[in-house]
């Protein structure tokens, strides 16, 4: 063989392992995937190989680094350890069953048929099982402080059976001059709630207002916060003490700087998210409800009011009068927004036009939020609510609307609820997790300042079995993964995040870097944005196309 033919059978040799990944006597495989791309049980040493594990990211950014394992014989506790001069964690890829893919999307946007098993919980306790020819994938996050020094940074994942030492892998990270701003811009909540079955998914044992309950609601706050949540839904109702002093009720909001201080204390709390005052007595289409507190033989009582019971107003001038004074005490009336009623149809126009004026005279100056389709006439929605958050697939040819609201003075966020499917953007788990970050290139593309998803954690009885729970007094079957975005971890009373909870905060430090580019050249930014998203339900569905467009955008910052 001659040297230029040994010299390319030895670059072949090379290219080969890099893309099946290393692999010893034992069975024992191990290969670099793109953390945008999903590891499945069934993916055989070497599917969607990575050519290494190489990163590019900025300063105060978080990049995500997979390596996908197989063995032949299975290992009983397999560990992982990752020592790196950044901030570095390490967890592995847990699997859930998913029974249906999303009855109104095509397969082909989906990343497979269901049922099967999909990766999405991510876990921290190691080591763990790793069943004979089964994929799992261990999930690498670096994290670059604000004042990290640009260049290369070199770091190792070990991983062992126990004591015996399987792989050692090199991977290097290059950290660029740009920064994520501090403060973030973006508003993003995916509504979490933490009381009845909800909070025993985390903690049976744990009473409401509690002082565990409170540090509970801390250690969940700092996953939040850790993953740029930065909006919390708060039952200020709930939240408030009502008790009679003579004849009238007065109201004691403890309770209420006790779940704003726990959230503050852990990094999360931007903007407290006043929870919804109206309600429906049952599903979508029935009647309209004031929840309120009434006196009845000389005791307080709470009742479902109809809006046109003369102590449902009563009620909510009385309550939204001390929450607004207790607001400006605390100095939080700039940090604070109040929901009216979720998702109101022309049906209930009167009701929420008359209310919705209540709840503004009631907090001057505080903004009005809800959800709402724009596939109705909305003019008795626009009248009374500031910041509009319609649902993704009903502005299609409405984008004119929005633009206009945010022209005079309005603003504009997005939702997203078992809907949209088809061919648009969502975080279900069985769509692809490119989905799921382009989710907020598509607020940058677009002019829209929020993003808002009810189902933070609506878990069932079995949060890890079941992520298909049904609502609707039952009618409906959710999408997997609409009702939730992380996962209870009981083991430590807080949180587990998920890839897409992963993807998401890329995609949130993605919007912070374009409209930081913005400021220096709006041009360039726009048409990076509108490369990757050129319309509302078209948008790169390539992965590898993506990575070049990111590249780009950190290449081109200040």
């Amino acid at each position: 063989m001659n040297g230029s033919l040994r010299a390319w059978g030895l670059g072949y040799l090379i290219l080969l392992l890099l893309l099946t990944g290393c692999s010893d006597e034992s069975g024992f495989s191990t290969w670099y995937v793109d953390s945008l791309v999903k590891v499945f049980p069934d993916d055989k040493p070497g599917t969607n190989a990575a050519a290494d594990g190489s990163l590019m990211m900025a300063r105060n950014d978080y990049a995500n680094l997979q390596v996908a394992v197989r063995s032949r014989d299975g290992i009983s506790e397999l560990e992982a350890e990752v020592e790196s001069p950044l901030e570095a964690e390490v967890r592995w890829v847990d699997y859930v069953a998913v029974g249906s893919n999303p009855p109104r999307t095509p397969y082909d946007e989906v990343i497979r048929e269901a049922p099967g098993l999909f990766p999405d919980p991510l876990r921290e306790r190691f080591p763990f099982e790793l069943p004979p020819e089964m994929t799992h994938s261990i999930w690498v996050t670096l994290y670059a402080p604000p004042g990290t020094e640009p260049g290369e940074y070199k770091s190792t994942l070990t991983l062992a059976d126990g004591e015996l030492e399987l792989v050692s892998m090199d991977f290097k990270a290059h950290v660029v001059e740009a920064t994520v701003p501090e403060e973030q811009t973006l508003q993003v909540t995916n509504w979490a709630r933490f009381s009845g079955e909800r909070l025993a998914r985390i903690n049976k044992e744990i009473e409401i207002y509690s002082d565990e309950y409170w540090a509970l609601l801390e250690n969940v706050g700092c996953v939040l916060a850790e993953h740029r949540q930065n909006v919390i839904i708060t039952p200020v109702s709930s939240l408030a003490k009502a008790e009679l002093v003579g004849g009238a009720i007065r109201y004691d909001f403890s309770r209420l700087d006790r779940w704003v201080e726990a959230f503050e204390r852990a990094g999360l709390l931007g903007t407290i998210e006043g929870g919804h005052l109206l309600g429906r007595s049952g599903g979508y289409h029935s009647p309209l409800v004031v929840p309120g507190l009434v006196l009845e033989n000389g005791q307080l009582v709470r009742k479902s009011l109809q809006p046109e019971d003369p102590r449902a107003e009563q009620y909510l001038r009385s309550f939204l009068g001390a929450l607004y004074t207790h607001l400006k005490e605390r100095g939080w009336e700039r940090r604070y927004i109040q929901h009216i009623f979720d998702e109101p149809h022309d049906r209930e126009a009167a009701s929420y036009r008359r209310y919705g004026e209540i709840i503004r005279e009631s907090l001057p100056g505080i903004p009005t939020i809800d959800a709402v389709s724009l596939r109705q006439d909305i003019s008795f929605f626009a009248d009374v609510c500031d910041i509009w958050v319609p649902v993704l697939s009903s502005f299609d040819d409405k984008l004119d609307v929005i633009r206009n609201h945010v022209d005079q003075g309005g603003k504009a966020w997005y939702y997203t609820c078992v809907g949209p499917q088809g061919r648009y953007l969502n975080r279900f788990i069985d769509y692809s997790l490119l989905k799921v970050r382009l989710l907020h290139w598509f607020n940058f593309r677009h002019d829209l300042t929020g993003f808002l998803h009810w189902g933070g954690n609506a878990w069932g009885p079995h949060p890890f079995d079941n992520v298909q729970t049904v609502i609707n007094s039952n009618r409906t079957l959710l999408p997997a993964g609409d009702n939730s975005i992380f996962y209870p971890d009981a083991e430590n009373n807080s949180i587990l995040s998920s890839i897409r909870l992963e993807a998401m905060r890329d995609g949130i430090e993605d919007y912070e870097l374009l409209a930081l580019l913005a400021k220096k050249d709006a041009e360039k930014a726009d048409a990076l944005a509108a490369e990757v998203i050129p319309h509302v339900n078209d948008y790169l569905r390539d992965w590898k196309a993506f990575r070049k467009v990111h590249r780009t955008l950190l290449e081109s910052m200040p």
